[in-house]
């Protein structure tokens, strides 16, 4: 039996800086709701704890700039990504393309998904991004594809799913 054709294929190092990508990219453009709204939540729960140390010095309590700093910097560092960058063991990943699904194998864990179960493909500049679950994503560096180019593999993804999510 002959192997199967694969018609793309990457290599993607999975360490602190390309979960750092996804997270950034993740909590800007996917799921920016909790970011956001801990970051508003924590810059006026701040102001407010200062205005009331000038405008009421005498009854003053430190707890709306705790909370207002906790949030502030939760919302801050969940846009940057920094929550996504601890990676104890970085691997390097085979992501490969086939006909009818998607293929990775690392040193850790290998499998593989039917384009049918890719729920959201997005991309930045060095990154796409195939959703595979609400939060979990295939990530495949443009500058690691060693068999097609970021532009073929575009278009062929275009034919192969059909995401529910844009």
């Amino acid at each position: 039996m002959e192997p199967e054709t694969y018609w793309f294929e990457a290599i993607t190092r999975y360490d602190g800086e390309t979960y750092k990508e996804f997270a950034k990219y993740h909590y800007r453009h996917v799921a920016p709701g909790l970011p956001f709204f801990l970051t508003v939540v924590g810059t006026m729960a701040f102001s407010w704890g200062i205005i009331q140390l000038f405008l009421e010095p005498d009854s003053w309590s430190v707890w709306p700039c705790i909370v207002g700093a906790v949030f502030l910097a939760i919302g801050v560092n969940q846009l940057l990504g920094r929550f996504g960058s601890n990676v104890k063991d970085p691997q390097d990943n085979r992501i490969r393309f086939f006909d009818g699904r998607v293929e990775y194998a690392g040193r850790q864990e290998q499998g593989f998904y039917r384009y049918d179960q890719v729920v959201r493909i997005r991309e930045n500049q060095r990154y796409f991004f195939l959703y595979v679950a609400k939060n979990r994503a295939i990530m495949v560096d443009k500058a690691g594809m060693i068999l097609g180019t970021p532009d073929q593999l575009r278009g062929f993804l275009a034919q192969k799913t059909r995401p529910q999510y844009r």
